[in-house]
């Protein structure tokens, strides 16, 4: 009935939304203790970032092979999009004083969906083998 790009979409968000639970957790604590906001996102998006690796390449994807390959593929991609996050939150919270957790939420969704493709196209296509 649905095919399986939409089903990996819904469990990729689905794992997300697990993701999210974990980033947002850490990244709560670290702000409730006064750490700056772009330390706490870069340590708290990692957190999640690791989470979801696992989730999306045993639950979702199904791809074992080349495991640690993968991990550095969907970490460095995780990582670039935290760039991206940091630096949202440095420009318009540090910056110009927006509520970070607004920020937060709206830098991490554009986030997500360049993940989802970036790392369904590369991190976890299926070997030719």
């Amino acid at each position: 009935m649905y095919s399986e790009n939409f089903l990996q979409l819904v469990k990729y968000a689905l794992i997300g939304i697990l993701g999210l639970i974990v980033d947002f957790g850490v990244y709560m604590i670290f702000t409730y203790f006064n750490v700056d906001v772009e330390i706490a996102n870069v340590i708290s998006s990692t957190c999640g970032i690791i989470n979801n690796f696992f989730w999306n390449s045993y639950t979702n994807f199904k791809v074992h092979d080349r495991l640690l390959l993968r991990f550095i593929s969907y970490f460095l991609v995780g990582q670039i999009t935290t760039v991206f996050t940091t630096g949202s939150l440095f420009i318009f919270v540090t910056k110009l004083g927006f509520p970070h957790l607004v920020v937060k939420i709206v830098a991490t969704f554009v986030a997500v969906l360049i993940q989802f493709v970036i790392n369904k196209v590369i991190t976890f296509r299926k070997s030719r083998d």
